[in-house]
């Protein structure tokens, strides 16, 4: 069966997180971290999207990301697919790098935009990695030190600082003085692996997005809101009369990318250009654009039992396709 789509917002806040399969590490040494970060830099510049929080751990990862009119897809294929291939390489390993994709929590802008920036800070001392909240504030990697204005951070280079410290003053000044005030308030010096634990709320969707659900935080409306878009966005992106316009409009796209013709497209073949670029096209068609395996099926002259086939190996092959932009 279709994964669920996922709850995207334009103009959200998101809480994105990706583990390594079986918890395996995902980053081995700071060459790891360095090329995860360029990569990191390069995908938010070309996408659009403003990063206020993000920390790297061994085995996984925490960003906040504000978005905009892009999916978060946008983002992600490039990052994590043409990390997994580079890493892969460097190893000389084969296989899945990250445990199923990447989970993502649409976030209110309110109280909980402050306890998230300050929970995703604090991972690192949580987990062991530094002592202090000294020490962490000229750790590498996290953007604890970049908020504090360390000027060696490396989250200078993406970082949007301002974007996560004007909810805590008026003033850069008074709203580091706030951030740092706030932060503390958050370490249990009893209980350091529980320091700057979310509320149960936040847990509680942390833990289905990891199942798969759409998950949300926020007062009431703002879930309320947030659902109903959802479902309108999941069950009628586009309207049946305008299937074929858009199936027309996604295949000329996926022409252009692996330069072939409209004709090829739609004929079959195994292990070259026209079979990946088929399989890009039905995994946008359906798992992007939601569009009915019935109505691709028609359009392409198969059956919807292939359609579906194809689209769960066009994840990789559009992945491979996008990342190029990058390298």
């Amino acid at each position: 069966m279709p994964r669920m789509a996922r709850l995207d917002a334009p103009g959200s806040l998101t809480h994105v997180m990706a583990r390594g399969i079986d918890g395996r590490v995902i980053f081995s040494d700071d060459d790891d971290r360095q090329e995860f970060i360029r990569r990191l830099s390069a995908s938010l510049s070309i996408c659009g999207f403003k990063c206020l929080a993000w920390c790297l751990m061994d085995n996984h990862y925490h960003f906040m990301l504000r978005t905009n009119e892009k999916p978060l897809s946008a983002l992600m294929r490039r990052l994590n697919g043409g990390y997994a291939r580079w890493f892969n390489h460097k190893n000389s390993r084969r296989g899945y790098l990250f445990q199923d994709r990447f989970k993502s929590v649409l976030c209110q802008d309110q109280e909980y935009a402050k306890q998230l920036i300050r929970y995703i800070h604090l991972n690192p001392l949580r987990d062991g990695m530094v002592r202090s909240v000294a020490q962490l504030g000229s750790w590498q990697w996290c953007g604890h030190g970049y908020l504090l204005g360390n000027p060696d951070s490396l989250g200078k280079g993406f970082q949007d600082r301002w974007e996560a410290l004007r909810r805590f003053g008026q003033t850069p000044r008074n709203a580091v003085s706030a951030y740092l005030s706030y932060f503390a308030d958050g370490v249990d010096a009893q209980h350091i692996e529980k320091s700057g634990d979310l509320p149960s709320e936040g847990e509680t969707e942390i833990a289905g997005s990891h199942k798969g659900w759409p998950a949300v935080v926020g007062d009431p409306e703002f879930a309320r809101e947030a659902m109903a878009s959802h479902r309108t966005s999941t069950w009628r992106k586009h309207r049946q009369t305008d299937y074929r316009g858009t199936l027309t409009k996604i295949a000329r796209q996926i022409c252009a990318e692996f330069s072939v013709s409209e004709d090829d497209l739609l004929r079959r073949g195994w292990n070259n250009a026209r079979a990946t670029a088929r399989s890009a096209f039905c995994y946008r068609a359906h798992f992007e654009e939601l569009l009915p395996l019935s109505a691709i099926a028609d359009f392409m002259g198969i059956t919807m039992s292939p359609v579906l086939l194809l689209a769960r190996k066009g994840k990789s092959s559009l992945s491979n396709a996008v990342n190029n932009q990058i390298k």
